[in-house]
């Protein structure tokens, strides 16, 4: 017996005593005799409500204990919590990382059944055939041979036809709605990293009020700032060293409180983390949790002068420092991963959001590599692979747009 969250129940041996009951059609000496003694309390119960007159109207007695039944809810209803963590779950983009803590364990009950439902589809080869049909046919046949309905009296009669167009249907559903579910995950996901973008924006903005037109930097004194921008030095430590780390500079607006982690977390990264480790945290913890590129910067580069249309402060993952951070080559047409490859965002010194879909820009200054990388490469030319990076690489020019890791 299904009931709802909070509603009444019988005990589960006055439960089998109804179901062996009601299979037995109401007839109390063909219920076994383990089920027998509860279930003739049940029935004497039932027949209670009824007059005497009632009792002898067979079609009032049925009339009845229908209406009795029709008062078991018989769909599952998810409970308060599962239902928020499924909303959640599914307005930021289907990825659990991005749900709050405190529903995330429902998110991911919800994320393994969403798995185990397309595993078949988005794994195999799903094509329509005689035989998928006479084999889906069969199978409903063989449930229906092998379940027992309760029955009051009400016949259901499924003919062969039927059968085929549903399944029939079942398979236009699925080779219609995968491709569908693919986009609006797709949608949700660029949407979501658009708003974090928006909230960047202004994190940025307020931080450049505060501290004297400058982008965030890990290393508040100039002097200090300066030495982590050296040469020598790797902005890809990631987690490791923060006076190297550029990812600690973008940390740093929140760890100073001008916008929550999760604004930084794409749900295109499934590493991606949207609450701190540690209340003492400077920095991601590795690499591979750092969900978007911070402009690099030179020694030399005026305070302000970032803050202007076509100087890239943010970007979406760089495939290059990725690439590059495991000793791959480089191919420099690729774009985020964060969308599949299919573009990125650019955020821009005057506040704007850009998308991308090649990390090119319009004067041919390629977001992911600095300047003397660039003039290596013929943008005309079919993708090659290229030496590493090293991760001590600095923009060519105070113009140059080059963002890591």
């Amino acid at each position: 017996m299904t009931v709802q969250p909070g509603g009444a129940r019988l005990c589960q041996q006055a439960e089998e005593a109804l179901d062996a009951l009601i299979d037995s059609g109401w007839n109390l000496e063909q219920v076994t005799k383990e089920h027998r003694p509860c279930a003739e309390k049940l029935l004497h119960l039932l027949d209670s409500a009824c007059t005497l007159e009632d009792r002898k109207d067979r079609s009032k007695l049925e009339s009845l204990i229908k209406s009795i039944m029709d008062r078991i809810p018989t769909e599952p209803v998810l409970v308060d919590d599962s239902a928020d963590a499924l909303d959640v779950w599914s307005q930021s983009g289907y990825q659990t990382n991005s749900v709050p803590r405190s529903l995330r364990e429902q998110a991911e009950a919800h994320e393994n059944f969403a798995r185990l439902i397309s595993m078949s589809v988005s794994q195999g080869d799903i094509q329509a055939s005689d035989r998928l049909i006479d084999d889906t046919i069969q199978g409903i046949m063989d449930y229906a041979e092998a379940s027992q309905p309760r029955d009051f009296g009400f016949k259901l009669r499924i003919r062969m036809t039927d059968l085929a167009s549903l399944a029939a249907l079942l398979l236009i559903a699925v080779s219609v709605s995968m491709p569908l579910l693919s986009t609006m995950r797709y949608e949700s996901m660029r949407r979501h990293n658009e708003s974090n973008f928006a909230a960047a924006s202004v994190a940025f903005g307020t931080y450049a009020t505060d501290h004297e037109d400058r982008l965030p930097v890990y290393t508040p004194s100039g002097e200090l700032a300066n030495k982590a921008m050296g040469q020598n030095l790797h902005w890809w430590m990631v987690g490791i060293d923060p006076n190297q780390s550029n990812s600690a500079n973008l940390y740093t607006l929140t760890r100073l409180g001008y916008t929550p982690l999760h604004t930084l977390a794409s749900p295109g990264n499934k590493h991606a983390v949207s609450e701190p480790t540690s209340k003492d945290a400077v920095d991601w913890d590795s690499f591979e949790q750092v969900s978007y590129s911070f402009r690099v910067e030179r020694p030399d580069t005026p305070k302000s002068l970032w803050a202007s249309r076509g100087r890239v402060v943010l970007t979406d993952r760089s495939p290059v420092t990725l690439k590059a951070y495991q000793r791959l080559p480089i191919d420099p047409y690729e774009n985020s991963p964060n969308h599949d490859g299919r573009g990125q965002h650019a955020l821009h010194g005057d506040g704007s959001v850009e998308w991308l879909t090649t990390p090119w820009l319009d004067r041919r200054d390629h977001v992911f590599l600095p300047d003397f990388v660039e003039r290596l490469i013929n943008p005309d030319v079919k993708r090659s692979g290229m030496i590493p990076l090293q991760g001590k690489e600095r923009p060519g020019s105070t113009v140059d747009a080059f963002v890591g890791p």
